[in-house]
This record gives structure tokens, sequence and C-alpha cells, in this order.
């Protein structure tokens, strides 16, 4: 049984939907992001044989590409972000990953924090044009959920489209190391939040290494479930709502003696966009928490960070 509720979307994009089958969808997205800040999300409109095929390049790259052949896609200085980065952390976990993002306009050497170019595999041959098609496809997606989220909270649907009409997502692939050895490693990553709006995460088959913490600090397992994505808020929208969506503390602590492959897609605001809040304060009082910030900052800030600011494994 899934831990966290499970939401069909195809009454919400289907054009033959009444306004009503639409809302009832809106509000049990709006209804998840308020209790967990997690989701599945079922009926996206992903193909299935295009999650296959991203989730097959992922796989066959952790497991063919060379040393040496990662390495020459290594994150490049000033841009620190695109490319190949291996972590060994014997305390926030260990994991391999590739990374690509959304091109800046108007950005030239030298380039800034997340400005740079997108290194890409050469090996197989249609590795770039799976992922085009593929963010293509989740750009898509990532828009018409915030059109249902808007619809939720009574919204203007363009205040929250304007924000997002060249989203600065990040597509990356991920590998976490299986524990074979006598002395086990720790692979994961360390208790965080998503610094953007939303994540659809595509992973492989492997059960018990995602975790999310709960409302009462508890820690419980997110298995994958195959045709779905698994959904989380990140900071982002928490600001854009002042606080009403949770982003909701997360972890890996990937202990199987096989790797796992993991693909989330960050979908974020435009790159120059200013998120303030879009919902007056309960109490009619505003606070000093939610006074907006440009995304930019923030996704400066956030790389600058190690990912996970404490350890995967419990002490």
């Amino acid at each position: 049984m899934a831990s966290f509720p499970v939401i069909d979307f195809a009454p919400f994009s289907s054009p033959t939907s009444t306004s009503l089958e639409r809302h009832a969808v809106a509000i049990n997205l709006d209804e998840a992001c308020r209790n967990s800040g997690f989701f599945y999300l079922k009926g996206h409109g992903v193909p299935q044989d295009m999650l296959d095929t991203i989730r097959s390049r992922a796989i066959d790259f952790f497991r063919t590409a060379s040393d040496s052949e990662k390495q020459s896609l290594a994150l490049k200085p000033g841009d620190n972000a695109r490319g190949y980065v291996k972590h060994d952390d014997p305390d926030k976990g260990s994991h391999e990953a590739l990374d690509f993002y959304r091109p800046v306009e108007d950005c030239c050497e030298p380039f800034g924090i997340g400005q740079g170019i997108n290194q890409w595999p050469t090996k197989p041959d249609d590795f770039l044009s799976v992922v085009e098609a593929y963010t293509d496809q989740m750009e898509a997606l990532g828009k018409t959920v915030i059109e249902a989220l808007a619809l939720a909270l009574g919204v203007d649907t363009k205040l929250f489209l304007s924000r997002v009409d060249k989203p600065f997502w990040q597509l990356r692939m991920v590998c976490y190391p299986g524990q074979t050895s006598v002395v086990r490693t720790k692979a994961g990553i360390g208790e965080h939040t998503d610094y953007g709006i939303l994540t659809f995460l595509l992973t492989d088959a492997t059960k018990r290494s995602l975790q999310v913490q709960g409302i009462d600090g508890e820690w419980v397992y997110a298995d994958p479930i195959e045709g779905c994505f698994l959904c989380n808020i990140g900071d982002m929208l928490a600001e854009w709502t002042r606080g009403t969506y949770k982003s909701t503390a997360h972890r890996v602590v990937h202990t199987s003696n096989s790797p796992r492959v993991s693909i989330p897609f960050f979908f974020d605001p435009n790159w120059d966009a200013y998120i303030e809040p879009v919902l007056p304060p309960a109490d009619g009082i505003l606070d000093d928490k939610h006074v907006g910030v440009r995304y930019r900052d923030k996704y400066i800030e956030a790389i600058e960070q190690p990912l996970g600011n404490t350890a995967a494994f419990p002490a």
C-alpha cells in the first residue's frame, strides 16, 4: 500500500473532462500538497515507452561508461552544475550523478553558476535526442500541474504560468552503488528539501531506499509505483504559497546489494523569476519568513551548499 496519495491526473488534462472533473483533480493535488508535500501521479500522459527509454539510457550510462568517459563530462569551473559528479562521503552517503539543465539565454563565457553548456555522453547515438524529447514532455506536464494548483488555490493562472513559461528545469540521473563489500559504505543522499517548485521522480524498481519525513518526525519509505511519478513540493512552491504547501524533508538510504538508478526532473521557475507569496497571511499579519526571493539567487545558494546537510544513515 502506498504511503502517499495516488492521484489520477488524466481527468484534468483530458479535453473531454468537465470543469467539475478538472476541479476534483485540482483539489486532490491541493490536499496532498498541504498535508504531506508528496504524492504519486498517474495518468500523467508521458508514454510508458518514453519512461522505459530514458530509464534505460541512464542505467546504461552508469553501467557501461568508463571512468575516463565520465571524467570527460566532469563539472566545469564557473558553471559548476552541468555534467558528471561523484560523491564519496562517509557521513552523507555516496552516489554519482549526471546533470542537465535548461540553457540560460544570453549567457556567455565566463559562465556563472548554472549558466554553462550541457555536456552530453556520445554513446549511445540517441542519448541527446532521448533526453530532449523527455524534457519537452516533462516541461509541458509541469506547466499543466501548475495550472491545476492555481485552480485549487483560486490564483490567477496567468500569474503562475508567467513565472514558468521558460522554466529552469534540471534533469538529474543518479546512481547509488550496490552494497556488496563486507564493510558496507554509506550510499545515499542526506536529509534535504528540494529548492524548486515540483520534482517528478522516475526510478528503477528498487524499494526501501527513498525515505520521507512525516509530520511526526518519523521516516517512511516512498517506494516506486510503475507508471507513476513520485512528486514532491520544493521550497519555491512553499514560498509561493506562504508555507501552505509543504516542502518536505527526504533522504536516500540505499542498502541493497544492487545499484539504484534514480531520474528526478526538477521543474523550477524561470531563471530570473521573482517568487513572492500569492496567498494572504492566515491571521492578516505579514510575517518575516515569506518575503519573496529571486529564483536565481535561491538556486546559486543551493548549488554552493553540499546536498544533504545531515547524514543519509541514522546515527
